[in-house]
């Protein structure tokens, strides 16, 4: 059965708590940053755990609400943001992909089981049991369906 609430924002705001909050303080797993952006309305600073998946210097993610969601609307203002992966935090540029070959390439990234996350996500958001292959078919979906985001890390 599919979660009937996955695409609500509702949803997504619980899963903030139970997710965000946490993660701030701990190493993110494989597969999982904290975007911090700066909020359009307030200028405060907005954070989010999500889906990423590294590449060398750049980190790829994907809105699963769309160009809706707030962090990616918060990025549509100010792409200036810091991303966390394990205990390390970069800050980075962060932009909406359109480029037809460079979504080929960011879909081919994000595509692949990161981590032990990927099933915990997939559970969360289909109320399924997950396997290598639905999880899978999960990341192709959300990436065709979604707002795919690129993270160019500053390095040092």
């Amino acid at each position: 059965m599919a979660n009937p609430f996955a695409k609500s924002k509702l949803f997504h705001r619980l899963g903030h708590v139970t997710n965000t909050l946490p993660l701030r303080l701990l190493p993110t797993p494989t597969g999982i940053t904290i975007v911090t952006t700066t909020g359009r309305k307030s200028g405060l600073n907005r954070r989010r755990a999500v889906r990423a998946v590294r590449d060398g210097d750049r980190v790829y993610a994907v809105s699963i609400l769309g160009p809706g969601a707030d962090w990616v609307a918060n990025i549509r203002t100010n792409p200036r943001v810091t991303v966390k992966l394990g205990g390390t935090t970069f800050s980075a540029q962060a932009r909406i992909l359109t480029d037809d070959a460079e979504l080929a390439r960011a879909a081919a990234i994000y595509h692949p089981v990161a981590g032990w996350y990927d099933y915990v996500d997939y559970a969360n958001f289909v109320w399924a049991i997950p396997t290598t292959t639905s999880v899978l078919r999960a990341h192709d979906e959300w990436f065709k369906h979604g707002t795919p985001v690129v993270f160019a890390l500053e390095v040092t």
